[in-house]
């Protein structure tokens, strides 16, 4: 193993905040980003050594690593960064970076406020600050909540993948809902519109024995226009799908009048 190289207190005063990466020698791949401030880069290496029989991906990394005899490649991206919240934006727009590219890292978080200044495709942007309500549909409709998982980055067939299965779903609910129509749904806002065309039983492992079924589908022209809108009403609880077999009324409209 090599020296154990320590930042001094008169470097980590120069470096302030900073942004760091953990990387593979043995591959050349960056496998997780984080933020720091003093000694804090050094700590993951110490940290594996200590609990060596943790499942954290990072950690079983930097185990792999080692027990192959070499060194973690620890990288600094950016440094001399001024306050905290600057640091976390820069950890947020590099991990953010390598989502987009791809390239899968071991951070359990993808970083600060992710969620909502993150990563995300143009659609999602435009919907999370001016969602209209969603309008009337006069058709059979089955609204998925597909948040458990969903990304702002996903394309339009990460979306309907996402969308049409695998759901715990009733024989009459799927029988009635045949030629009807389903919307993918991510936190209050329709992500995804597709006319139902037939359903399918899941044959993936971890849903052997649970009932749990798909739909091949078309994207639903008739529905577009509700993409993008909210439908915040449907889901005031973790019920994971609503159906509307006569059709759904579209969703109120917010009062904006002054309290």
């Amino acid at each position: 193993m090599g020296a154990d190289v320590r930042i001094p207190p008169e470097v980590a005063a120069v470096l302030r905040y900073y942004v760091y990466a953990l990387r593979d020698p043995r591959d050349g791949k960056v496998f997780y980003v984080g933020k720091g401030v003093g000694d804090r880069i050094n700590a993951h290496a110490r940290e594996a050594s200590d609990d060596p029989e943790s499942h954290v991906a990072k950690l079983r990394r930097i185990n792999d690593i080692e027990a192959a005899g070499r060194d973690v490649d620890l990288v600094f991206l950016r440094s001399g960064i001024e306050d905290e919240s600057d640091a976390f934006m820069v950890e947020q727009s590099v991990i953010d970076a390598f989502a987009a590219d791809g390239h899968a890292l071991t951070n359990l978080v993808r970083g600060h406020h992710s969620g909502t200044h993150g990563l995300a495709m143009l659609p999602a942007v435009v919907a999370r600050y001016s969602a209209a309500p969603c309008p009337p549909i006069p058709y059979p409709v089955i609204m998925l909540k597909i948040q458990n998982g969903w990304r702002a980055d996903m394309n339009e067939r990460d979306v309907y993948e996402k969308t049409r299965g695998h759901w715990r779903i009733s024989e009459w609910t799927r029988s009635h809902m045949v030629g009807g129509f389903a919307l993918g749904v991510a936190y209050g806002i329709v992500r995804g519109a597709y006319r139902i065309d037939s359903w399918f039983r899941s044959e993936q492992p971890h849903d052997r024995g649970k009932n749990r079924w798909g739909f091949h589908g078309t994207p639903a022209i008739e529905l577009a226009d509700t993409v993008g809108t909210h439908v915040r009403d449907v889901f005031p609880n973790q019920v994971m799908y609503r159906r509307f077999l006569g059709g759904y009324a579209g969703s109120p409209v917010a009062d904006t009048s002054p309290v």
